[in-house]
C-alpha cells in the first residue's frame, strides 16, 4: 500500500463530522497536506481533545445527534489543553454569510458547504503560518 506523503504533517487538523461522504471527500483532501484525525460525533471530538491537541478543529454543526457543534466547542473551550486550537465551524444551514453570527457564538471561522478546499487549506497554512515554516527548512 503506498502512503500519500503531508505536506506539513505537524499540522494537526481534527475533522467532526458525522456525514460519510463529507468525512471520505475532506479527508481524501486534508490528509494530503495535513495530519488528520476524525471524529464522527460530539463525544468522540472531545475524547480526542483531551488527549491530544489539535491546531486546527474543523466542527461541523449538525451532527445529528446527542450534541451540535456549538455545544462540542463550548466543552473542548473549556479544557486549557486546547486554548491554542482554531476551531472553525463548519455548516450547509444557513448562508455563507453568516460567518459574523459563528464568529459570535465563538468560532474562528467560518465554512459554509460545499466547503471551498483550497479556500480552506490556504486557511490553514496561513493560520499555522510558523509550523509551515518550520517544516520548509526540514525539507
Amino acid at each position: 500500500m503506498l502512503k500519500v506523503m503531508t505536506k506539513y504533517p505537524n499540522i494537526r487538523v481534527l475533522l467532526v463530522e458525522n456525514d460519510e461522504v463529507s468525512i471520505f471527500v475532506m479527508q481524501k483532501i486534508l490528509e494530503k497536506i495535513f495530519t488528520v484525525t476524525v471524529a464522527r460525533n460530539g463525544v468522540e471530538a472531545i475524547q480526542f481533545t483531551h488527549k491530544k491537541t489539535f491546531d486546527i478543529i474543523l466542527l461541523d454543526i449538525d451532527l445529528g445527534h446527542s450534541m451540535d457543534g456549538t455545544e462540542v466547542m463550548d466543552e473542548i473551550r473549556k479544557d486549557p489543553l486546547n486554548d491554542n486550537s482554531k476551531i472553525y465551524a463548519v455548516t450547509g444551514i444557513g448562508l455563507p454569510d453568516d460567518g459574523d453570527y459563528y464568529e459570535g457564538l465563538g468560532f474562528d471561522d467560518f465554512f459554509h458547504k460545499p466547503v471551498n478546499h483550497i479556500h480552506l487549506v490556504e486557511m490553514i497554512k496561513q493560520e499555522c503560518f510558523e509550523k509551515t515554516i518550520l517544516n520548509t527548512k526540514s525539507i
